[in-house]
């Protein structure tokens, strides 16, 4: 078991701790993203880290503590979506350009899919952090007369939007075969958001005045 496969460094907590942390859930984040949750290894995450697995454990405990700690910051700095950016338009290009600011996490999300998918992890908290951004857009079309002459649901329309901000970079090799073009390129950010902004003024409009 990797939890007790210790090196022999003595774990002496170092003088700047917070950036210690910092680089190994970093490196956490790439390994994870790389090899999923299960195929990550600890030696691995120290290695990218320029750290050793007992300093490891000391700030996290285990591999499954440092995984949480992965998702817990990616919380952390994702805040929700605000009364002031309900727009479509503004939705879909800022989870866009969210996604391509740490394309790590849509990766690795998928591997959540894949390994974790009956019990994710922090499940509450991200539910809870969804159902506000549903919340508001439901009340944003509320307030605005619904969406004239269809029954979409709040809810189904902050999901298609998430797939449709999320789909190039969860699936680079089929957006390459598609456009010609890698998903993280400039050429290909500038064209996909200018899509976007089309289908968020598309959805906007049509809620009627």
């Amino acid at each position: 078991m990797e939890r007790g496969d210790h090196d022999d460094t003595l774990a002496v907590v170092p003088r700047n701790a917070d950036e210690t942390r910092r680089r190994i859930l970093a490196a956490a984040l790439e390994e994870f993203a790389d090899k999923g949750i299960d195929g990550a290894r600890v030696d691995r995450i120290a290695e990218r880290a320029h750290t050793n697995k007992r300093m490891l454990y000391h700030y996290f405990g285990s591999k499954e503590g440092l995984y949480r700690a992965v998702l817990q910051q990616r919380l952390a700095d994702r805040p929700v979506l605000a009364a002031d950016d309900v727009a479509a338009v503004k939705r879909l290009v800022n989870v866009f350009k969210g996604m391509l600011d740490t394309p790590q996490y849509v990766r690795l999300l998928m591997w959540e899919a894949l390994e974790r998918g009956d019990s994710p992890e922090a499940e509450e908290v991200r539910r809870s952090k969804l159902a506000h951004n549903v919340a508001l857009v439901r009340a944003e079309r509320d307030a605005r007369g619904g969406t004239a002459g269809t029954d979409v649901d709040a809810g189904l329309l902050v999901l298609a939007e998430l797939a449709l901000a999320t789909f190039p970079l969860a699936f680079p090799q089929i957006t390459r075969m598609v456009t010609g073009l890698e998903p993280d390129s400039r050429r290909f950010a500038r064209g996909y958001t200018a899509l976007l902004e089309t289908v968020g003024r598309a959805i906007d409009d049509m809620a009627p005045e």
